[in-house]
């Protein structure tokens, strides 16, 4: 059992280096490497192999996360068709919802949303003050919301585990 514990708070402060990496290379460049959200997607694995072994359910460990993933990736489809959401921002906030899992994927998504909103409220701000608003300023670095969120889920689940 502490081997387990070990591992899957591995898996999270890991996810939590691969979120702050994101968030660096969309502020730098507005673009998260597709590396990134696989990195996390095999953390999952892990995770999920460790929980199962540990005597986790499968559907708990594995099926419902899935599940879950799917649907963020899917609702996230939709907002990149209707130009909301860079695909880089639907492909890591899906992996995250993995790790994130049903229990902490709906405050998980309420707190990217709402950071979201305070970076866009503050371009915002900020390209009023340019005297020549940069058309890069003109692109939310949304991976820095999702990483303020996928950090909460961090906290919570390192929390979950040693409890």
């Amino acid at each position: 059992m502490q081997a387990a514990f070990l591992i899957e708070t591995g898996t999270y402060i890991a996810l939590a280096g691969a979120l702050i990496v994101a968030a660096i290379s969309d502020i730098r460049t507005r673009r998260i490497a597709n590396w990134l959200s696989l990195f996390i997607v095999a953390l999952f694995v892990v995770a999920a192999i460790t929980r199962t072994i540990a005597g986790v359910e499968l559907m708990a460990a594995l099926v419902w996360p899935l599940a879950t993933g799917l649907f963020v990736f899917l609702v996230g489809l939709g907002a990149f068709a209707a130009g909301l959401m860079g695909g880089g921002d639907v492909k890591l906030l899906a992996a995250v919802a993995l790790m994130a899992g049903p229990s902490f994927a709906l405050p998980f998504v309420l707190y990217t949303a709402v950071f979201g909103g305070l970076i866009a409220a503050g371009m915002l701000v900020w390209q009023r003050l340019e005297k020549e608003p940069s058309p890069f300023l003109m692109k939310v670095p949304y991976g820095v919301a999702i990483m303020a969120g996928g950090l909460w889920v961090c906290m919570h689940r390192i929390s979950a585990v040693s409890a």
